[in-house]
């Protein structure tokens, strides 16, 4: 939200984009983490939980991304 917030002050945004965003990526970010808890390796040793991990993080960067992608395009 913070991010959001800086940047509203360079490119015009109405705020409730910004509360919707925020709360989309709130959903998101729970949903990302919870399949990966839910159906992912919990043992730290094994490579697949790296992976796993890795994908998680992707996730959430580019959910990132579409978000950048969304407000640009407004």
């Amino acid at each position: 939200m913070i991010a959001l917030l800086v940047f509203s002050f360079f490119y015009a945004i109405n705020p409730f984009t910004i509360i919707w965003l925020c709360f989309a990526e709130g959903i998101l970010h729970y949903h990302i983490d919870f399949v990966k808890v839910k159906f992912g390796s919990k043992d730290q040793t094994k490579p697949i939980f790296w992976a796993q991990f890795g994908l998680d993080q992707l996730a959430h960067q580019v959910t990132y991304l579409v978000m950048a992608i969304f407000l640009l395009n407004l």
